[in-house]
């Protein structure tokens, strides 16, 4: 199966909806920037032609706290060394004087 990977930045999501005759279309485009192509990938992403239909996956290069902490990791692909980020809470009685105990930011 063909495949061309590679790392961009979303410069504009551009969402159209168009009221037709029988119905309504949709078309969704997606502009690159900073596209970081090599040769080999490049010769991938030229396989594809106009109007194919194809599969897209868009993930973000760097993971959150919450996607590190949600992954199953097995005690078996672990090296002895490696140590992984989790969380733990602890119930206090009475918070602290003067100090912020939790906050939450959306």
């Amino acid at each position: 199966m063909r495949k061309a990977d590679f790392q961009a930045r979303i410069k504009k999501i551009e969402i159209v909806n168009k009221v037709l005759a029988d119905g309504w279309a949709q078309s969704i485009r997606v502009n690159l920037d900073d596209i970081e192509l090599t040769n080999e990938n490049l010769l991938e992403l030229r396989q594809f032609r106009p109007n194919e239909p194809v599969s897209v996956i868009i993930e973000p290069v760097q993971l959150n706290l919450l996607d590190i902490a949600g992954q199953n990791l097995d005690a078996d692909n672990r090296g002895e060394n490696e140590d992984y980020l989790t969380f733990t809470e602890e119930e206090a009685s009475e918070p602290p004087p003067g100090k912020v105990v939790r906050e939450f930011k959306l």
